[in-house]
């Protein structure tokens, strides 16, 4: 038998939607930063043709014209704005896609969940026995293996593909300025994009255990989800007790109304009654519409009394119309006889003609 207080239950909408306001959400780290490196990784290719063809404009500007620049205070203060505003034009746009795709890598793993409560100061994250618990978790020791995995795939692609571009490097100095720099320019995106290849397979593994560990973590236990269960629902005992009352209610109201529509009760005289209906129009045989023993006989007798519906003593049929027809079935060919005895009798002495098929 599993124990009560294991953590063996998925976690609820509920509970994670708790979790969430709390501000525990799930989140990758990994996948974040490799997104975000991805993302600088394809600004800067779009990006270095302009990025150098604004740095030599300035560099043909202000060096190749030094000479003619006289030399005061104002001309360096001058020249310092000018390299702030190049500086601004180069930077500012990288850092400003940055910050939104950050935002935007976010917002796409957790949701938009706002909340200052993560902001609270805790004990637990301040106390040493909680960070070397955290430390030697399951979390802890997942985050060691990626550290490794980094310095041992990373790494050794670094120096392959530096090994395979050294004949080249040796050459440069016999280049142009121009040629080296977009010579280097080109190896380092391609170094760039084997590192980002190796990190985003080992991103992948993150952002699996990652949701692994937060669903893990929002487990529950079988006393938790009743305590849930009791909270959103209300106790499940007066459930079942509204739910009963509410059978009951629908029942009555059925039985009244199947009772006001009978043209005659047959009872035993307590332990059975079935009331009788018959109307050709809607049957070619009469008709069972409510039928019961003990408390609900006694009900539907209780009703035709009070209704001035006919109540006739026969137990003989009274048993065997309860145990051989359902409600809302017509009596069998058997029965037909003593039914129709009791019936002619009831429009006797009401002085009415018996209903016909095809008219009254």
């Amino acid at each position: 038998m599993p124990d009560r207080d294991q953590k063996q239950f998925d976690p609820t909408p509920r509970r994670i939607q708790k979790a969430r306001e709390e501000g525990n959400v799930f989140r990758s780290q990994e996948a974040s930063a490799v997104l975000l490196l991805i993302g600088a990784f394809f600004t800067l290719a779009l990006s270095l043709p302009y990025a150098f063809g604004l740095l030599r404009q300035f560099m043909i500007r202000y060096l190749m014209g030094a000479p003619s620049y006289p030399s005061h205070p104002g001309t360096v203060i001058s020249l310092l704005q000018e390299a702030m505003k190049v500086l601004g034009q180069l930077l500012l746009p990288f850092f400003i896609f940055l910050l939104l795709l950050a935002f935007g890598v976010n917002v796409w793993q957790t949701g938009w969940h706002p909340t200052l409560k993560p902001l609270l100061p805790k004990p637990e994250r301040i106390s040493p026995i909680r960070g070397l618990q955290r430390l030697f978790s399951t979390r802890g020791l997942f985050n060691v293996l990626k550290a490794v995995l980094k310095i041992v795939i990373v790494g050794p692609i670094a120096l392959l593909v530096i090994y395979r571009k050294l004949p080249a490097i040796l050459e440069l100095h016999t280049h142009s300025l121009e040629a080296i720099l977009q010579v280097a320019g080109l190896w380092m995106l391609q170094l760039a994009a084997y590192t980002l290849g190796a990190l985003l397979l080992l991103s992948a593994a993150d952002f699996a255990f990652e949701k692994w560990k937060y669903r893990q973590d929002l487990k529950m236990t079988a006393q938790e989800v009743k305590d849930e269960l009791r909270e959103t629902e209300g106790d499940p005992m007066v459930k079942s007790r509204r739910l009963k009352k509410a059978r009951e209610l629908l029942r009555r109201r059925r039985l009244d109304h199947a009772v006001l529509r009978s043209d005659v009760v047959v009872t035993n005289p307590t332990h059975y009654a079935v009331a009788l209906r018959y109307d050709p129009t809607e049957a070619p045989a009469p008709r069972v519409l409510a039928k019961g023993i003990r408390k609900r006989a006694l009900r539907i007798r209780a009703l035709a009394l009070k209704h001035g519906i006919p109540v006739v003593e026969d137990p003989p049929l009274a048993r065997a119309l309860y145990h051989n027809v359902a409600e809302e079935q017509e009596i069998p060919e058997e029965l037909y006889l003593a039914v129709a005895t009791i019936l002619a009798e009831i429009y006797r002495q009401r002085g009415q003609q018996p209903p016909r098929a095809g008219g009254n």
